[in-house]
């Protein structure tokens, strides 16, 4: 029985990170102008790392097409910063800091070239 309570548990945690999302604001929002997003952001970024973090961990809740799910929402056309932003506070339900440093920075470069 104990084993059975864990994995229930173990599941509500998972998909609570990713979904149950009340924030309307990110999903109803236009997307801001992206056309010098990287150069929003100072220092050289690996896109290539960025692409596979963003499959790691993101690509879950918001798609492989950037354009989210249910209640997850779209993070296309969404700016560097934008991007760090959500990374570091976590709208929503979606955890903050899920990524820190030059793995956060390399995502968000990722994201906001697409």
């Amino acid at each position: 029985m104990k084993k059975y309570m864990m994995a229930l548990l173990g599941t509500a945690f998972i998909l609570g990170a990713c979904g149950g999302n009340d924030n309307t604001e990110m999903e109803n929002e236009a997307p801001a102008n992206n056309t010098n997003n990287a150069e929003e952001a100072s220092g050289d970024y690996d896109l290539a790392e960025g692409e596979e973090l963003y499959v790691g961990n993101c690509q879950t809740c918001h798609g492989g097409d950037l354009a989210g799910s249910g209640s997850n929402p779209s993070i296309q056309g969404l700016s560097y910063d934008e991007v760090m932003d959500a990374i570091e506070n976590g709208p929503g339900s979606m955890p903050s800091n899920i990524l820190t440093g030059e793995d956060a920075e390399n995502v968000a470069a990722w994201v906001s070239e697409q």
